[in-house]
């Protein structure tokens, strides 16, 4: 049963190593059977590649489609893409490089480019039961000619903390402010004798 999701906010990740590197993940559409994600660089150098440890055993990807925009060049699926770089656990179960299999790898010359430029990807596989949240949370983004130290790095988000909406804020601090004035009303009664 395929149940498609509805846009989710754009999630920052930030490199490991590097403040400078970051880049926005939106993931478009999620289906049992296909994601469709983008990924914006907002770094100074380039993006070379995205892996993604998903939760469970999930069997075969597929590269369905690549939109880019100019300068956004070379990826290809991977599902043999080797290590994580700073992130010796993660075994991704697909990649998209530019640089044959090998997601430590890659060239600063191709890749999605500075400047907040980004790339759509649509991927097909199994994807069943997952949520947007788990999705972002099992992605890796490697950056390269960053042009400060260290000048490559893995951007990963690893624990998402929810943050409530306005809203759910909104009525949890009138329910204190509620609390506190029962409270003080009790206190100010005076006792009842008999």
């Amino acid at each position: 049963m395929a149940s498609a999701a509805a846009r989710a906010d754009a999630v920052m990740v930030v490199g490991n190593s590097n403040p400078n590197a970051t880049a926005t993940l939106n993931i478009i559409s999620l289906s049992s059977n296909q994601l469709v994600f983008s990924v914006t660089n907002t770094s100074a150098g380039v993006v070379t590649g995205f892996g993604f440890d998903l939760p469970g055993s999930r069997g075969a990807f597929t590269l369905a489609s690549i939109a880019v925009q100019p300068g956004n060049q070379n990826f290809r699926l991977s599902l043999n893409s080797g290590n994580v770089p700073q992130f010796s656990n993660a075994a991704l179960d697909f990649a998209l490089v530019t640089h044959q299999d090998n997601f430590a790898g890659g060239s600063p010359q191709l890749g999605v480019a500075s400047g907040a430029t980004s790339a759509i990807f649509t991927v097909a596989g199994n994807f069943n039961g997952l949520t947007q949240q788990q999705i972002a949370q099992a992605v890796y983004i490697r950056f390269q000619a960053l042009n400060t130290n260290p000048n490559s790095d893995v951007g990963h988000l690893g624990t998402i903390k929810p943050v409530p909406e306005p809203t759910t804020m909104l009525l949890l601090g009138t329910g204190l402010v509620g609390t506190v004035t029962a409270v003080r009303r009790r206190r100010k009664k005076p006792l009842a004798t008999e």
